[in-house]
């Protein structure tokens, strides 16, 4: 039952999600202007890429090795912050990536 899938049958598992991606995504493009979403369900769809980074990283920022980590010398930790700061600061999304991850690579070296 653990055995790897491979040949004809990993050939098929690719073909298959390449399909069901191709479909979902090229769904909203065909329907076009024929479908039409609610003001309230546009604006909360602004916000799914957003979410969807925060379900990612704030796990990986808080809980290295599956214990919450929320001491100061979490070099994790103070990347985020570095970038939080120069996001409310400028604005300006490029400098926010760069600036926490130099401010990461400083504290996990110094620290």
């Amino acid at each position: 039952m653990n055995e790897p899938v491979s040949g004809i049958a990993l050939g098929v598992v690719i073909l298959g999600l390449a399909l069901s991606t191709f479909l979902t995504r090229t769904s909203f493009l065909l329907a076009g202007a024929r479908l039409r979403l609610r003001p309230r369900i546009e604006a909360a769809l602004r916000y799914a890429p957003v979410c969807t980074l925060m379900a990612i990283i704030v796990p990986d920022v808080l809980m290295p090795g599956h214990v919450y980590d929320f001491s100061p010398l979490n070099p994790r930790l103070i990347g985020v912050l570095a970038a939080c700061v120069w996001l409310f600061w400028s604005r300006n999304i490029l400098g926010c990536l760069t600036t926490g991850m130099i401010v990461y690579s400083l504290a996990r070296l110094l620290l």
